[in-house]
């Protein structure tokens, strides 16, 4: 069956986009932080949005079963 390997395509993408939303550097002066913030924000919502594509692929594999 192909789910468990879109499932694992999926999670490896949203481990990688929630590594860059982890590496993006968070100046200290508040003018550079907000919109530091608000990109990290972006990056970590399309990691949230991956692992819960993988979830329900892994789901749905797991009911077909």
């Amino acid at each position: 069956m192909w789910l468990p390997y879109l499932s694992i395509i999926a999670s490896i993408v949203a481990a990688g986009l929630g590594f860059r939303a982890s590496t993006i550097k968070i100046r200290d002066s508040i003018d550079d932080m907000m919109p530091d913030i608000g990109r990290q924000g972006k990056w970590a919502s399309w990691a949230a949005s991956a692992a819960a594509v993988a979830v329900a692929l892994q789901s749905l594999d797991r009911l077909l079963q």
